[in-house]
């Protein structure tokens, strides 16, 4: 990623969580005793700790999200929450710059990963926002387009924490589509960059609509037109 300043993960430390205890220092054998962290596992506390964050932002948003609601999913101490983020301002950036980017890539990129052609496998993404094969995190709509609606009311380095997400989006699915071009799949004579944020406004525009206002009937129109612009970037 050329932006990884953006989307670096956070690292605030990896001191005991659980007290500290006390051993002997056999290497230098002078007896003395020094102190030695025990840990309960911290990295699988904090991925804890953003699962929970993330479900619990996509659910109610940044400003409204429930810090006691986050310790329960995660299962895991107020001390805990505060050991590994200082503040739930924390939580969220770490959310944003290692959850949201790992969405992306599992649900969109990925599958677009090995295949030359790669308007069969959007399409297939398509197709399977109408089945009950639909990825569970997006039973409520697109997160990253759930969490940009509120942009307004964000501060500023918060929304270019957002953008560099979409700008990891569009490079990967450019990039994606120029194999395709090159591979004489699509049309070189249209903006693989373009097509892209084509693509994501498309996806968002749909899985912004509540599940209940997308029936079978609203899933096979939008799939209809979804298939005849994809249709229109073949050679």
């Amino acid at each position: 990623m050329n932006d990884s300043k953006d989307l670096a993960p956070l690292v605030l430390g990896d001191e005991d969580e659980s007290g500290e205890g006390w051993r002997r220092d056999a290497k230098r054998g002078t007896g003395r005793e020094v102190r030695a962290r025990l840990t309960r596992d911290p990295n699988g506390t904090r991925q804890k700790l953003l699962d929970a964050g993330f479900a619990e932002i996509r659910r109610a948003g940044i400003e409204a999200a429930s810090i006691a609601n986050i310790i329960d999913l995660a299962g895991v101490t107020k001390g805990a929450l505060y050991h590994h983020f200082r503040s739930k301002s924390q939580l969220a950036n770490a959310v944003i710059e290692e959850c949201l980017p790992a969405y992306v890539d599992d649900i969109w990129l990925d599958p677009l990963a090995f295949e030359e052609d790669v308007l069969p496998a959007l399409m297939a993404q398509v197709d399977r926002l109408g089945t009950d094969d639909t990825p569970e995190i997006l039973a409520h709509g697109c997160p990253l387009a759930r969490l940009a609606s509120s942009a307004d009311d964000m501060d500023d380095a918060t929304r270019k924490r957002i953008d560099g997400v979409y700008r990891y989006w569009r490079r990967g699915l450019a990039g994606h589509i120029s194999r395709s071009q090159f591979a004489k799949y699509v049309r070189t004579d249209v903006q693989a960059s373009a097509v892209a944020e084509f693509i994501m406004a498309t996806l968002h525009g749909y899985l912004s609509r509540p599940p209940v206002l997308r029936g079978a009937e609203v899933h096979a129109a939008f799939a209809g037109e979804y298939a005849r612009y994809l249709s229109g970037l073949r050679p």
